[in-house]
């Protein structure tokens, strides 16, 4: 009761809410439902990633889905002979991590779910720091051991990554190739035993429901307007808030709220607002738990002039994600909460 009677206020402080609308009618071109199964990897430090199977050339590779990124890219050694082909030059991509990721372009046939497209990749012939970050997981293996979203780790991550966000790179996100029009994240939760769903080309039952909010591309890519809200004090920050399932924690950046982060066990909400800044959706969550992802940080990073918002994977585990770039816009949906998890409402 405590808990929507804060929301309540939050609603009230904010914005007028608005009713939730359909996110878009079925696409004019004919297009193909599939679907892939997401699986959790926990690393031996605690951290949870996800994964994909992808077919590249005759090679089924276990690969990190990442909603923070754009592009398949795959390790060399991870890839047999025949199964990708050069095509272009030296690319270079770096993550937020530090870690770089460098090799050429090329061309494969990839096979994901039920659809199968020729693809622009990444082969990747060298990984390293970013000149700014020379201590980064790549720093702390060898080139042997290394493995992407592994947080250097020896022998742990993986050989492949597939950025799906909806961002624009030389190396593009391969969901277009395959013809995929929309795409829903569902990630397998802790505790759940069954996988998660990347669900490719959705049908119309299966967006309805949905509550749109307009990417703010000019600020982070797949960043919708939010705020993340301290339910007792009513401190908040707001923002990009920046939806990426390759960052597990909360952190916020530039935030005003001085250096300490909110103690674990402290009652938050994230505020998620449409287009008209009217709040449509929420996350109920309590800072510093593992079943919410919700370990915690401030930053300061002077070089970045406003605030900004990256909640990592909490979002996932109380919604399902709806990714639409034919609209410009992410939608998201209530999921059953599992036990003691965050709890995702919309208005």
């Amino acid at each position: 009761m405590r808990r929507a009677r804060a929301f309540a206020t939050i609603l009230g402080a904010f914005a007028a809410l608005s009713r939730p609308t359909a996110l878009l009618a079925e696409p004019d071109a004919p297009v193909v439902r599939s679907e892939a199964p997401i699986h959790e990897v926990v690393l031996s430090d605690g951290t949870r990633r996800y994964s994909v199977p992808i077919k590249i050339g005759a090679s089924t590779v276990d690969t990190g889905l990442d909603t923070g990124s754009v592009g398949l890219r795959v390790l060399e050694r991870g890839l047999a002979s025949g199964d990708a082909q050069v095509s272009g030059g030296f690319d270079s991509y770096a993550y937020a991590s530090g870690a770089r990721l460098n090799g050429v372009s090329g061309e494969a046939n990839i096979v994901l779910g039920g659809l199968s497209a020729r693809a622009r990749i990444q082969i990747v012939k060298r990984v390293d720091c970013a000149p700014d970050i020379p201590h980064c997981p790549a720093s702390l293996v060898s080139a042997t051991q290394y493995g992407i979203q592994g947080d250097g780790l020896p022998g742990e991550g993986f050989v492949a990554i597939m950025g799906v966000n909806m961002g624009h790179d030389p190396v593009p996100n391969p969901l277009i190739a395959l013809g995929v029009k929309r795409w829903i994240v569902e990630l397998p939760r802790p505790g759940e035993t069954t996988p998660g769903r990347l669900i490719l080309n959705p049908t119309e039952a299966e967006t309805a429901g949905f509550v749109p909010m307009p990417l703010m591309t000019d600020v982070l890519h797949d960043s919708v307007a939010g705020c993340l809200v301290n339910d007792a004090s009513q401190a908040k920050a707001c923002g990009p808030l920046m939806m990426d399932t390759g960052a597990p924690g909360i952190r916020v950046v530039n935030g005003g709220l001085g250096a300490r982060p909110w103690p674990v066990g402290a009652a938050a909400t994230l505020v998620f607002f449409d287009g008209a800044r009217h709040a449509v959706a929420a996350e109920h969550l309590t800072i510093g738990l593992r079943a919410h992802a919700s370990h915690l940080m401030f930053d300061e990073e002077p070089r970045r002039p406003d605030t900004a918002i990256f909640p990592g994977l909490s979002p996932y585990f109380a919604f399902s994600v709806l990714y639409d770039p034919g609209r410009g816009a992410i939608g998201l949906k209530p999921r059953t909460p599992p036990p003691g998890g965050p709890v995702g409402a919309v208005n």
